[in-house]
C-alpha cells in the first residue's frame, strides 16, 4: 500500500493560502521583533478582510469594525436572547474591560421565528399571533427599545430574507397560514413593518459563513 503524502503547493490565487501567507508573515514579524505583537494581530486581521471571499455588495459588510467581532444568532424566539447578548457583550466590554463600542464589531443575526422580534409594534398589534409565536402575547414589541438601543452603538442587525418569505406560515392566525397568497402578503407587510435599522440579508447560513469570514466569532444563542 502506497503511504506516501503529496506536500501542498500554495496556490497564489487561492485566498485561503494568501490569508495564511499573511498571517504567518506578521507573526514571524511579531517573533523577530520587527512589529509588536498588537500590531502583528492587527495586519493579519486586516489580512484576513482584504481577502475574504463572499458577497462584498452586502451593505453590512462596509460597517463591520472593531477588533472583537462576535455574531449572536438564533432562529427561535428563546426570549431574545441574541438580542440581549449583543447588549451584554458591548456593556460588558466597556464596563470591565475599558472597552468602547468601536472597538467590538457585533452583529445580530435572526431567522426562522426569531424574526418576530424584528417587527414594529404596529404588525404586533393587527396580528396578535405574533406574540403567541413568540411566547409573549402581547400586542406591542417587548423588544423595540432594546433594538432601538442598539443601533446608535453600531450593533448590525440582520433579518433573514428567506424566512420572512416564510413567515406567513409561522405568525398568520392558522387558517391562513396555508393560504399562499395571504403568506405573499404578509411578506410584504413584515418587510415595510421591520424595526428601524434592521437589515435583510437573502439567507442567514450565508450570512453567517460570510460574518466568520470576517474575523466574528459565532455565538448561538439557544433554539
Amino acid at each position: 500500500m502506497n503511504t506516501s503524502l503529496t506536500a501542498h503547493t500554495p496556490d497564489p490565487q487561492s485566498p485561503g493560502d494568501r490569508r495564511r501567507f499573511l498571517t504567518r508573515l506578521a507573526a514571524l514579524g511579531a517573533t523577530f521583533g520587527l512589529v509588536s505583537p498588537r500590531a502583528a494581530a492587527a495586519s493579519a486581521a486586516s489580512a484576513v478582510d482584504a481577502m475574504s471571499p463572499g458577497v462584498a455588495d452586502d451593505p453590512w459588510m462596509s460597517r463591520l469594525s472593531g477588533k472583537h467581532r462576535v455574531v449572536f444568532h438564533s432562529h427561535m424566539p428563546t426570549d431574545a436572547l441574541a438580542i440581549r447578548w449583543a447588549l451584554t457583550f458591548l456593556d460588558t466590554q466597556k464596563n470591565t474591560y475599558g472597552l468602547t463600542d468601536r472597538d467590538c464589531g457585533v452583529v445580530v443575526g435572526l431567522n426562522g421565528r426569531s424574526i418576530g422580534w424584528l417587527f414594529n409594534d404596529a404588525l404586533w398589534a393587527k396580528y396578535p399571533t405574533i406574540g403567541e409565536v413568540m411566547g409573549t402575547p402581547a400586542s406591542r414589541n417587548p423588544q423595540t427599545a432594546l433594538v432601538a438601543s442598539l443601533i446608535p452603538r453600531g450593533v448590525i442587525i440582520l433579518a433573514c430574507n428567506n424566512s420572512l418569505r416564510a413567515s406567513g406560515s409561522r405568525f398568520l392566525p392558522d387558517p391562513q397560514r396555508r393560504d399562499a397568497a395571504a403568506s405573499a402578503a404578509f411578506y410584504e407587510e413584515a418587510r415595510a413593518n421591520l424595526l428601524p435599522g434592521v437589515e435583510t440579508v437573502p439567507a442567514m447560513i450565508v450570512t453567517l459563513q460570510q460574518a466568520q469570514d470576517r474575523g466574528c466569532r459565532y455565538i448561538y444563542a439557544g433554539g
